[in-house]
Parts: C-alpha cells; structure tokens; sequence
C-alpha cells in the first residue's frame, strides 16, 4: 500500500493504472459538476414552473455528490500519487485550487437553499423566508432575483479556471 508519506508514486505497473483511475475518475467528477452548474444557470433562464424546480433539485443534487468525488479523488491523488504529498503541501497553485474549489462550494449555498426552498413549497410545506445562516431565500413566485443566476454563473467562473490551475500543477508550475 502506498503511503502519503512516498515521494512519488513507484512506476510499477498497477501503480501506474491506480493513479490513471484516481484521476481519470477526479476528471469525471469534475465534468459532472461543471455539466450540473451549466444547467443550472441554463435552467434559470426561464420560468419557476414545477418541472424547472424538480430538475434544478436534480442538477443540484448532482453538482453536491460529483463534488464530493472531486474532493476525494483529489485528496487520494494528493496523499497516494501524483509527484508525492510534500510537493503538493509547498505548492501555491494547488492551495489557489483548493480555495477556488472551496469558494464555489460557500458560493453554492444560496442557490442549493433556494432550490431546497422552492422544491418545499411545491410539496406544500411553509418554508420561512429566512434560513438558519441568515440568507433571505426568495420564494418561487417573488420577482425573478438576478442574483440567483449570477451566483450560479460566478461558480461556473471559477469552476472554468481550475482546470486550468490542474494543468499548471501537473507541469511543475508554481
């Protein structure tokens, strides 16, 4: 078993096709999330209707668990492949990666919430207008709130750079 505390991963091998599958699925995952942000922020172009409602609640729910595999994935890749865990601890790029990782997810409250929100009250349940961390969710039938989709496109944003910060951290760069 290989160990966060290797330099490298050894090039045997089953070694070799191990670290392929953990980032070939790290690479998945990241697809699915950006696929399930675009449709999002496609999906709030047009009406609230129940059926909008219902397939917001499913991109969201596919967006939180190929998160979660990014996450994972990313952490084997760090800990048990790749150019070994010190390199990864010293780079600034794969902390900028994380943080950005990080920021999309705190981004990714507001409109999980009011997905959540709106999903409850096609169920009829009374929903209150504010949640426990003090944001005001907009109920289905207010006004559209341009700052909903803006904070969807801004996950796609910075979603899109960090392929960009994998590809660095791949050459050796910063």
């Amino acid at each position: 078993m290989l160990s966060h505390a290797s330099v490298a991963t050894p090039c045997t091998p089953m070694a070799l096709w191990s670290s392929a599958l953990v980032l070939y699925l790290h690479i998945l995952s990241f697809m699915l999330t950006y696929a399930a942000v675009a449709a999002e922020y496609a999906l709030l172009r047009g009406p609230t209707d129940a059926a909008t409602v219902r397939s917001l609640g499913t991109a969201d729910l596919v967006y939180g668990i190929a998160a979660v595999g990014v996450f994972v994935t990313g952490a084997v890749q760090v800990l048990y492949f790749g150019k070994g865990f010190a390199y990864y601890m010293q780079s600034p790029v794969l902390w900028t990666k994380v943080g950005l990782f990080t920021l999309v997810g705190v981004a990714s409250v507001y409109p999980t919430l009011t997905f959540l929100r709106w999903q409850a009250e096609l169920d009829g349940e009374d929903v209150p207008v504010q949640n426990l961390l003090g944001l005001s969710i907009p109920p289905r039938a207010a006004p559209r709130n341009g700052r909903l989709r803006s904070t969807v496109g801004l996950e796609l944003g910075l979603l899109t750079l960090l392929p960009l910060l994998g590809s660095a951290l791949h050459y050796g760069l910063g």
